[in-house]
C-alpha cells in the first residue's frame, strides 16, 4: 500500500494524524514535506500496482500535493497502472476519478466539497477507526456489489460515530462537533467509485447528488 498525505494547513495536518495511526510496517508512506509529485510518481513507478491511499486536497482534474502542488492529474491516468486508489480529497472524482478508471484503475474519490477530519483527542479514534475500514477493504471492493456492501458497512460505521460523537458533545460540549458531523456524512454521502467501463460511478443509494454537475 502506497499512502500519501502532505501537512501544509489545518486540514492536512489532521489528515496526517490519522494516516500515522492506521499505517503499518508494510506501507510505503509519502508524508509532510515528502508528498510532491516527484516521490508520488517514483512510488507508482516503483511499486507495480500497489493500492494507494491518499488524504490530501484536490479539485476536480487533480489531486494535490505538499502546499497545494499538482502531485497526479487526469494526464496521469496511465501512471496508475490500473491500481486501485482512494483519495480522501475534494472533487476527485470528478474528472479525474473517471480518467483514472478509462485508464484501466478503480479509483474511490468525492464527489464535491467535503470537510476534512478533525485533530482533537476526542474524536481521533473515531477517525482511526472508520479510515482503518476504508484503508483495510477498499483494494479488495472491486465489483458493484462489493463496493455497495462496503459501502452500507462504511454508512453504519459513520451513522453509529455520529451517534458517539452526539453523546461526547453532551457530556464535555465539544466546539467542533458541527465539522465533525459533517465530515461523518461526507465520508460515505459524498463517495463515488468509478471502475472501468462503466458510464457513471458507483455511490451509496442514499447519497446525495453532487453540488457541480458531472462533466
Amino acid at each position: 500500500m502506497i499512502v500519501f498525505v502532505p501537512a501544509y494547513d489545518l486540514s492536512t495536518k489532521a489528515n496526517l494524524t490519522i494516516a500515522k495511526l492506521i499505517t503499518t510496517s508494510d506501507c510505503i508512506t509519502i508524508f509532510e514535506t515528502k508528498a510532491t509529485r516527484t516521490e508520488l510518481i517514483a512510488a507508482l513507478s516503483e511499486s507495480n500496482s500497489f493500492p494507494l491511499f491518499a488524504m490530501s486536497h484536490g479539485v476536480r482534474e487533480a489531486l494535490k500535493g505538499q502546499k497545494g502542488e499538482i502531485a497526479l492529474s487526469d494526464k496521469d491516468a496511465n501512471l496508475l497502472n490500473k491500481r486501485t486508489v482512494y483519495a480522501f480529497a475534494c472533487h476527485t472524482a470528478v474528472q479525474l476519478g473517471k480518467a483514472a478508471a478509462d485508464a484501466g484503475s478503480i479509483w474511490w474519490g468525492y464527489s464535491d466539497i467535503i470537510s476534512c477530519a478533525i485533530d482533537a483527542p476526542t474524536v481521533t479514534e473515531i477517525f482511526t477507526q472508520i479510515f482503518t475500514f476504508i484503508l483495510d477493504n477498499f483494494p479488495t471492493a472491486m465489483s458493484p456489489m462489493q463496493i455497495q456492501t462496503m459501502l452500507e458497512t462504511l454508512r453504519q460505521m459513520c451513522e453509529k460515530a455520529a451517534d458517539q460523537v452526539d453523546l461526547i458533545d453532551f457530556e464535555t460540549e465539544f466546539y467542533d462537533i458541527a465539522e465533525v458531523q459533517m465530515t461523518l456524512l461526507h465520508i460515505w454521502d459524498r463517495l463515488r467509485i468509478w471502475i472501468p467501463g462503466v458510464e457513471d460511478p458507483e455511490r451509496h443509494p442514499y447519497g446525495s447528488s453532487p453540488s457541480l454537475p458531472w462533466p
